[in-house]
This record gives C-alpha cells, structure tokens and sequence, in this order.
C-alpha cells in the first residue's frame, strides 16, 4: 500500500488557501454567500446552478468545519 513520504503539513498560505477553497463549488458558494449574505439553504440551492444536493451538502459541511460558513 502506497505511504506518502511526508506527513500532511501545510506551511505556505497560498496551500492552505486551496485547501479550504479547492474544489470546483467551495468558491461559488462562498461568492454567492459573500454577495446575499444569510440565505436558507432552499435560496442557497436556486442560486447554484448545476449542482446536486449531495455536492452542496458536502461542501457546505467542510466549509463549516473550515469555519468559513455557519449555520443562524
């Protein structure tokens, strides 16, 4: 079984930052949240286009485990 070399330490800002916000949706929520604020996840949902629920969900809980999204 393949063992990385090194251990999973992120140093540099500009790393950590893809790490939060990688990904092809974490940006798009983040816009959409940045630019109407608080929304229930229903107006969330019709503002994204072309993303399953599932998709958003899981995004949505690693954001909030980043700290970036939280729930009113």
């Amino acid at each position: 079984m393949y063992q990385p070399k090194f251990e999973k330490d992120i140093r540099c800002p500009l790393e950590y930052g893809l790490d939060v916000f990688g990904g092809k949706w974490k940006s798009r929520i983040i816009c959409v949240l940045a630019h109407q604020s608080t929304l229930q996840y229903s107006e969330l949902r019709g503002e994204m286009a072309n993303i399953t629920d599932a998709m958003l969900v899981l995004n949505l809980k690693e954001l909030m485990a980043n700290g970036m999204v939280a729930l009113m």
